[in-house]
């Protein structure tokens, strides 16, 4: 179980870095610049890769593996921010942003699961290049978010063992790091390692 949840969360790594719904319920078609490409791959060197296989428009299909398993999922894109539909369980009607490129810090994005609610806050942004990513070879400007987990969760029938998520996002390469914060004090890092999104 443990292993299933922890594979949810890196798709939602890259395909929540995948959309964003603007405030009109309208959604902005990804360009080929962005990461809606099919043969964009990331990769977090041992810990998985996630691969996108189909693009339609603004939605996506990707594929993602971690530990020997692989399971497809289907999300969207934009280049207005990024989305996804984990906590609501993939219904697409239901996008929970992850970040809004254009919101400052202390941004905050709310997602009510049954009686709990996940609260995602815009903790800092960069206003220089000062986040190097060593798969990249570059220095990028990034948006951090802290993801609060609340305890005792259940999201598709599975009970949450995290408690804090903390993603590095850029606006062209998606995310680019994040880090799981367990309830038990478990660390699992995603560091990008490899990619070739931005270059298609």
């Amino acid at each position: 179980m443990k292993k299933i949840f922890t594979l949810m969360l890196l798709i939602t790594i890259i395909v929540g870095s995948s959309c964003k719904k603007k405030s009109d319920d309208s959604t902005t078609t990804a360009t080929p610049s962005t990461l809606a490409v099919v043969g964009t791959t990331w990769s977090s060197g041992t810990t998985g890769s996630v691969s996108v296989s189909q693009v339609s428009g603004s939605d996506v299909v990707v594929n993602c593996t971690y530990q020997g398993t692989t399971i497809s999922v289907a999300g969207n894109m934009t280049t207005d921010g990024l989305a996804d539909y984990f906590y609501s369980s993939g219904d697409k009607t239901k996008p929970y942003t992850l970040v809004n490129f254009n919101d400052a810090v202390g941004a905050q994005y709310k997602f009510n699961v049954g009686n709990s609610q996940v609260v995602r806050t815009v903790i800092s942004k960069s206003t220089t290049d000062d986040f190097y990513v060593s798969a990249l070879g570059l220095l990028i400007k990034t948006s951090q978010v802290k993801e609060d987990v609340p305890t005792g969760l259940t999201v598709n029938g599975k009970l949450t063992k995290t408690k804090t998520i903390y993603w590095q996002i850029n606006h062209k390469f998606g995310v680019v790091y994040a880090k799981i914060v367990q309830t038990d004090g478990t660390i699992i890092e995603f560091p990008l390692s490899s990619t070739n999104a931005g270059s298609k």
